[in-house]
């Protein structure tokens, strides 16, 4: 018996040989798959075909949904969810396996629930010492002929953090694009454990007793310890990598946490500073707000004012017509008396009255040296040619640009001119009477005060060409209005503040002496005629 121990034992070493080479070369090979449908299909089909195993494990990790937090009610809505989701994952393992028994493999399928589909894959290749697991390398629809490393971050990560001694294929689209070789230690350990034990066999062959039988078994359970010490020191290097990202995850809250407390408390001091901003510039409205109300309440005092003073003057220009009117007739009756007298002592043959034609249009005055325009209009010289050296180039009775500025004497007019006051001085008119004195003075104040309330009337309503026509139709040749508001007057004041004095200024007609006062002070006369109104 204990020769055919001995020989027994060397047949039994190689057989052990054999058996191990076999077990690596027949475990089962472990497929990951997604959970759309279908969509490892790909690699499923590459594993069967390439792998050359006949046993394969289909793995799947699914993320559940978080249904609540401990405590709470449960969300009925989340949980059918949850329960539609994994059961159509159950319904994509079944298609898998369908496809397996097709190809005629035996397969079997592995159902975890985790968060993190890596972290599951890791645990998975931990549990059942897995060797051989193949695992898409990214989507199909990621697919390239260049495509030469991993695509999918999933893959990267199993590639750096799965145990050296899982043999990983990673596949695309039916194509091999990596693979990552396992590190047989233990395999080579027990070759190596085998080998030495045949040799020390055939040493002692004669002397030892001891069944090799036994021997191996001890081998075995020392090689087990190894793997087993070696699974748990990843495990360790696991948990301690996984205890790390934690402390980096934790360090990070509080960094954010941090962060967002500095950004509440700059977003604090903003507000604050709106906040104020806010209730300074109400106050401001409200003092702007009591500041218009005044003024609102003084401008509606002074133009109730103003009204009242408006009926006075209409009530005094009523008057003052009525009184008008009167004077009228008593003039046309003075008209009358005088025209008598004068007929009786004129002689018939004299015609008393002057011709217009030998006033000048400037100055409404018998002209002394009547001088030709390029108008074709006979002026007063010295009136034209102040008109011209004030940098008018424009005619003062149609307002049109002159050809030239040369002046031509009209000497038959200066000489009718000289003849009808030569023929008037022999005129003996009757001085008039005091009361016809009287009572043309008396019309004069009446006109006076008559154009100072037209004209009151007329600032009322703010219109320049009121003024203007008003201007023209009395055939004024003296008027007096304000150079600016009494508010803008000072001592060096020499020019018109007033748009509508300027105005005035401007188109008033060509005959009328415009003077402006400001404030009881004189600013400006307008001796001579700037512009006729258009």
């Amino acid at each position: 018996m204990a020769g055919s121990t001995r020989d027994g034992g060397s047949d039994d070493g190689e057989s052990m040989k054999i058996s191990n080479r076999k077990v690596v070369m027949d475990e089962k090979i472990y497929v990951a798959v997604t959970k759309r449908d279908l969509e490892s299909k790909s690699s499923l089909v590459w594993a069967i075909q390439n792998t050359g195993g006949r046993e394969f494990c289909i793995v799947y990790v699914h993320q559940p949904v978080h249904i609540s937090i401990p405590g709470a009610r449960f969300d009925e809505h989340k949980l059918r969810r949850y329960r539609k989701k994994k059961k159509r994952a159950l319904n994509n393992l079944d298609k898998y396996l369908h496809i397996c028994r097709q190809m005629q493999v035996s397969a079997e399928t592995i159902y975890i629930e985790m968060d993190s589909i890596e972290e599951g894959i890791l645990q998975l290749i931990s549990q059942h010492g897995i060797k051989k697991l193949v695992m898409g390398a990214a989507a199909d629809r990621h697919y390239s002929m260049k495509m030469r490393d991993l695509q999918s971050k999933k893959a990267i990560y199993i590639r750096r953090e799965a145990p050296d001694t899982c043999h990983i294929w990673f596949p695309c689209n039916g194509y091999l694009i990596f693979t990552r070789e396992a590190r047989r230690r233990e395999i080579l350990y027990l070759e190596g454990t085998s080998s030495s034990y045949l040799s020390q066999s055939k040493i002692t062959k004669g002397t030892e007793r001891v069944p090799s039988s036994s021997m191996a078994k001890d081998d075995v359970g020392n090689q087990v310890a190894l793997i087993e010490a070696e699974r748990a020191k990843r495990e360790t290097l696991f948990e301690a990598s996984k205890r790390e990202e934690a402390e980096k995850s934790a360090i990070d809250a509080i960094k954010r946490a941090k962060d967002s407390e500095n950004r509440y408390l700059n977003e604090l001091k903003r507000r604050k500073e709106t906040e104020k901003a806010l209730k300074e510039a109400k106050e401001q409205l409200e003092k702007m707000r009591s500041e218009s109300e005044s003024r609102i309440a003084e401008s509606s005092m002074v133009i109730r004012e103003l009204q009242g003073d408006h009926c006075v003057l209409m009530e005094v220009l009523r008057r003052l017509g009525d009184e008008r009117e009167e004077l009228k007739i008593k003039l046309r009756k003075v008209s009358k008396l005088k025209s008598k007298r004068e007929g009786e002592e004129v002689s018939p043959s004299r015609d008393p009255e002057l011709p217009q034609y030998f006033l000048c249009p400037i100055t409404q005055d018998v002209m002394e040296d009547p001088q030709v325009a390029a108008d074709g209009f006979t002026y007063e010289g010295e009136a034209i040619r102040c008109w011209l050296d004030s940098g008018h180039e424009t005619s003062p009775m149609t307002n049109k640009r002159l050809i030239h500025t040369s002046l031509v004497p009209n000497l038959s007019l200066r000489s009718a001119i000289q003849e009808w006051l030569q023929d008037s001085s022999s005129w003996t008119i009757e001085p008039v009477p005091p009361f016809v004195k009287d009572l043309i003075k008396k019309s004069l104040r009446t006109l006076i005060v008559l154009s100072l309330a037209v004209f009151g009337e007329l600032l009322q309503r703010s219109t320049v060409k009121g003024i203007v026509q008003m201007i023209s139709d009395n055939r004024a040749k003296k008027f007096i209005m304000g150079a600016a508001a009494y508010k803008h007057y000072s001592p060096k004041m020499e020019k018109l503040r007033s748009r509508k004095a300027i105005l005035v200024s401007q188109y008033a007609s060509a005959a009328c002496h415009i003077h402006f006062i400001c404030k009881g002070h004189p600013i400006h006369t307008r001796f001579k005629p700037e512009s006729s109104f258009p």
